[in-house]
């Protein structure tokens, strides 16, 4: 059946990648599955592939085989799925593209699937906007206080199962209104920008830095106690303070507080912001409570 050059036809006339494969070898393909490849047929595509699932790029939202055993298909493990199918693969020329799977057995021959992929590489890409529209600052494209407030809850979950220490420090960029007024908004907003950069780089992947709200900030500090966090917010403050390349030199503000198992919803967001309004006295300063 599979030979017969109307049902390669049939095939050929549908627009979305298709391919017949056993999960190992692909017995059928398509023009717009070979296309994508940029090979001329399916003999070629296999020299150069021992598996499509092979292109599958590792990634946490999407399906590849790092997520199964070496010893389960990776056609038998989404047609027994009942979650979406996405994967995530680079064309010949290494462009990404999000592919949703549709997958269905042959009805005369259970050991073997059709596979169609759909591009839904734009609607993702948008997704991803929309997302980051809604979590991100649009200035400073840290995370915005919604964000910061949703990463929180998760580490609130993982300090009450763990055990975890966690620590929050507040900072505030010391006369910001008097650099506004003398310089303008356009250098206030490069000041806000530089602030960004200057701390991103001093944090580590886990950390969860976020605009609060005009020139306040806050970090969440998982795995962290008072004291280190202390130290941190004082290598920040120097950071700061050390810089002097292309903006009127500017200091902030620091507020620490270790986040405790008696802390109400609250408490140490009172905390924190207490801390930094004594910091604020001296200004250049950081002050744990």
């Amino acid at each position: 059946m599979f030979n017969e050059p109307i049902f390669q036809m049939i095939m050929n006339t549908i627009p979305n990648p298709i391919i017949i494969t056993d999960g190992n070898k692909i017995i059928k393909s398509n023009k717009a599955f070979l296309n994508f490849f940029n090979c001329v047929s399916t003999e070629e595509f296999m020299e150069q592939n021992s598996c499509v699932c092979n292109l599958f790029v590792s990634n946490e939202e999407y399906f590849s085989l790092s997520l199964i055993n070496e010893d389960v298909l990776w056609t038998d493990y989404l047609y027994h799925s009942n979650e979406k199918h996405i994967v995530f693969i680079l064309d010949n020329e290494k462009k990404p593209h999000t592919f949703e799977l549709s997958i269905n057995q042959l009805e005369h021959d259970k050991s073997k699937y059709v596979v169609v992929f759909t591009d839904i590489t734009a609607i993702q890409n948008e997704k991803k906007l929309l997302e980051k529209m809604a979590y991100n600052d649009p200035l400073t494209n840290i995370y915005n206080r919604q964000m910061f407030h949703k990463l929180l809850k998760t580490e609130l979950e993982n300090k009450r199962r763990h055990g975890d220490t966690l620590s929050l420090i507040m900072l505030d960029i010391d006369h910001f209104k008097d650099l506004n007024d003398t310089y303008g908004h356009d250098i206030g907003d490069k000041v806000l920008v530089t602030l960004t950069q200057l701390i991103s780089k001093n944090l580590r992947v886990y950390d969860v830095f976020a605009r609060w709200g005009g020139e306040e900030f806050m970090i969440l500090l998982p795995r962290t106690d008072l004291n280190t966090a202390y130290d941190k917010a004082e290598e920040l403050r120097k950071v700061l303070d050390e810089y002097k390349e292309n903006i009127p030199h500017f200091t902030a503000s620091f507020g620490v507080t270790q986040i405790l198992d008696s802390d109400k919803k609250l408490s140490a967001f009172i905390r924190v912001d207490k801390a930094l309004y004594k910091a604020k006295i001296k200004r250049n300063d950081v002050v744990k409570l």
